[in-house]
């Protein structure tokens, strides 16, 4: 795995506080103020002055997943119409998140019908607005394209899903993926 800013950072400064100066002379940074800056906004230093920062400690740091997650969730119901939440992302909205399958906690798949003809679009929608795709990405979120011919959706809490009735097929045919799941269905239409 590849060394990252933050890793030099807290190998060199620990969590004392250090200036833009010493970051530019320790690291060979170019442009210390942008990378700080960038840092910052991730969550991983803190500006105790002017030009002073300081590294935060794993326990300080904001839990960026859910702020991914949403802007994920955004990104695909802004898309082009039609669409449909389906798989483990309708029975989510179905249960009202009372039931969600994740790979771990550090990861969020959103599963996704489109129309067949469509998805050369969705596809190109989704890279360029920054969201993967890829079955080979395992940390953040991703969107698992799902084509199909027709598709009867639903509105769940102004979100485009899939029918109940689909769902409750779904769970009937994977047991073992999704258990119980059937008694947590919303019976909203």
């Amino acid at each position: 795995m590849p060394l990252t800013y933050i890793d030099a950072l807290t190998s060199s400064f620990g969590d004392r506080r250090f200036t833009t100066a010493e970051l530019a002379s320790r690291l060979g940074a170019t442009r210390p103020s942008k990378l700080l800056s960038e840092l910052k906004r991730r969550g991983l230093v803190e500006r105790v002055g002017r030009g002073t920062y300081r590294c935060l400690s794993p326990k300080e740091r904001p839990d960026l997943r859910s702020a991914e997650w949403r802007r994920v969730r955004d990104v695909v119901l802004a898309g082009p119409d039609p669409k449909a939440w389906t798989g483990a992302s309708a029975l989510e909205l179905w249960t009202g998140g009372g039931y969600r399958v994740s790979p771990s906690a550090y990861s969020r798949i959103y599963e996704l019908a489109v129309p067949r003809a469509r998805m050369v679009e969705w596809a190109h929608y989704l890279r360029s607005n920054r969201v993967a795709t890829d079955a080979r990405k395992r940390i953040g979120a991703r969107v698992s394209l799902v084509p199909l011919e027709g598709m009867k959706v639903a509105l769940l809490g102004g979100e485009p899903v899939i029918s109940r009735e689909a769902v409750a097929r779904m769970i009937h045919n994977h047991p073992g993926l999704y258990g119980n799941a059937l008694e947590l269905l919303d019976d909203r239409r």
